[in-house]
């Protein structure tokens, strides 16, 4: 009679353990690399953001303050203003003015908007032909009748915008805004802030988060897994500078 070979119970239960040890670290590895990736995507996509939005910020730095030579108005008040914790998101609104033609001036703002009313919040951008006299939403569903009209997000998840101003000296400017020609003359650099937050919980533990509003530290502070990174950039504004 031919004899019928087959696994002993010992070498099955050897083959299981050996399987299950296989498809644990397959699952480890395929997790941690899944995880890495994601990372590796997360900071990419806060970098992209981060940088392209400066780049964004400060074109419109270097036209502040720009009058055309044609230019037919006799009032030219109207150059850059801050306002800090601007629409209760305790980031800082910053409003920049130039002209275009001998009729057209431009307002050009960025400040962080809110999620759905929660504490997630966006920065965004938005434009207004001639402020003063008939203004007009540039981010329009029908630009005629001003439907439906609304600012273009530049970056989302950012959870800090900062604006800060410097005289010809390095000295920090306060209370630069369209009450005083004066004040806004003495502008010559402004540096701007952007913390960005990744769009995915990447850290293993939460860390504390504290929002800095004009060197006062204590003014927001949070503790989650996301990471933030923060962007800065410094433009000298040579339409505004008078002294």
């Amino acid at each position: 009679m031919r004899k019928i070979r087959a696994f002993s119970l010992l070498e099955t239960l050897i083959a299981m353990v050996i399987g299950a040890i296989s498809i644990a670290a397959i699952s480890y590895s395929y997790i941690y690399f899944n995880n890495s990736y994601q990372k590796i995507s997360d900071k990419a996509k806060m970098s992209k953001a981060g940088r392209s939005s400066l780049a964004t910020i400060a074109k419109d730095l270097r036209n502040a303050g720009y009058k055309n030579m044609n230019y037919t108005r006799s009032d030219w008040d109207r150059w850059i203003e801050k306002k800090d914790s601007f629409n209760g998101t305790r980031g800082d609104r910053l409003r920049i003015w130039y002209n275009t033609s001998s009729q057209d001036r431009i307002e050009i703002s960025y400040y962080l908007v809110k999620k759905n009313n929660s504490e997630e919040t966006y920065l965004v951008r938005e434009i207004t032909e001639n402020p003063v006299v008939n203004p007009m939403k540039r981010n329009c569903e029908r630009f005629d009748t001003q439907q439906n009209c609304a600012p273009i997000t530049i970056v989302e998840n950012a959870t800090d915008f900062q604006v800060f101003f410097n005289d010809i000296n390095g000295n920090r400017l306060n209370n630069v805004d369209i009450s005083s020609t004066e004040n806004q003359s003495k502008v010559h650099t402004a540096e701007i802030y952007i913390t960005v937050r990744s769009p995915n919980e990447l850290l293993k533990n939460p860390i504390s988060f504290d929002m800095l509003n004009g060197g006062t530290s204590g003014q927001f502070t949070k503790s989650d897994r996301y990471l933030r990174e923060t962007f800065y950039i410094s433009v000298y504004l040579r339409n505004v500078v008078k002294s």
